[in-house]
Formats: structure tokens, sequence, C-alpha cells
């Protein structure tokens, strides 16, 4: 059975283990490992105006990677993954 991921609509990482949004569109406070971006909490009140927002801070501030448990994978590039978005 194939793993199903999810990919952060402001970062466009897309290994996510975990729903960012539930049947009902509410978010699940899923943290994004890549740029740690907090569905249900960081996207309050207008989920498109705080994706952009946060994007365009994160790479004001040179894409540096979020998490320091789970590490990028050796091939990870934040300007090619943002332009998947």
């Amino acid at each position: 059975m194939d793993k199903i991921f999810y990919t952060c609509p402001v970062c466009g990482y897309d290994k996510l283990k975990n729903p960012l949004y539930d049947n009902n569109g509410n978010g699940t406070y899923e943290i994004c490992v890549c740029y740690g971006f907090e569905f249900g909490c960081d996207d309050f009140p207008d989920k498109e105006e705080a994706y952009r927002n946060w994007r365009e801070n994160w790479k004001k501030n040179g894409c540096k990677w979020f998490s320091k448990h789970t590490k990028p994978s050796d091939e990870w590039n934040a300007l090619e993954q943002i332009k998947e978005l």
C-alpha cells in the first residue's frame, strides 16, 4: 500500500505525514517540518493571504529548514520546491 503524503501550500514541501485540514476545513495543527507553518493557527483569518505572507517571509529569510528533528534530504532545494506551487 502506498503511503499518502500531503503538500504544504506555503513552501511546497510534499512529504507531510498528516492532513493539514479536516473534512470541515478546520486546521489539524499539523506543523510543516520544512517551514514551521501550523495549520489551524498561522492561517487565521485568511488562509491564502497567510500562505503568501509566510512564503514571502521565508524567501526573504533565506528559506531555512525549520525542524531540528526531521532533516531534509540531500537533494532538497527550497527554490525548486517553491516553483511547484
